[in-house]
């Protein structure tokens, strides 16, 4: 008999580029989305703001973390007894410099990793609900 050989079909995860091909785009707000694909003068003006406050964002951490550095020289020109001391036989400038540095740097990559995805999400919430 004629039986026709089972259907093969391709799972492939989500985000991959063969799976996002294969889907259309969303239609969620459906003009801020076309003006988005069709890189409109609107779409521009969307795109510019995330750009801007993902700048922002930079610039604000990037900032802290050239005051935070460029304060401990600062520090160890205003207190002498801070730079001539030693822990453990290690002099506290190489302590401060070489490892207290380091928490300041992650904390910092963490706050700008939690608020650029937040700047997205308010951004692909803003094209959602227009």
């Amino acid at each position: 008999m004629g039986d026709a050989p089972p259907r093969r079909v391709t799972v492939v995860h989500p985000r991959t580029r063969a799976a996002r091909a294969a889907q259309p785009l969303p239609q969620a707000g459906g003009r801020i989305v076309e003006d988005l694909g069709r890189q409109t003068p609107l779409g521009d003006v969307y795109l510019r703001s995330l750009m801007r406050s993902q700048f922002r964002l930079a610039l604000a951490v990037v900032g802290t973390l050239a005051l935070a550095l460029g304060g401990l020289p600062l520090a160890f020109e205003a207190f002498p007894a801070l730079r001539d001391a030693t822990a453990a036989g290690i002099p506290v400038p190489w302590i401060l410099t070489g490892l207290a540095v380091h928490p300041v740097i992650l904390v910092l990559a963490w706050v700008y990793h939690r608020q650029a995805g937040k700047n997205e999400r308010d951004f692909a919430e803003a094209v959602e609900h227009s």
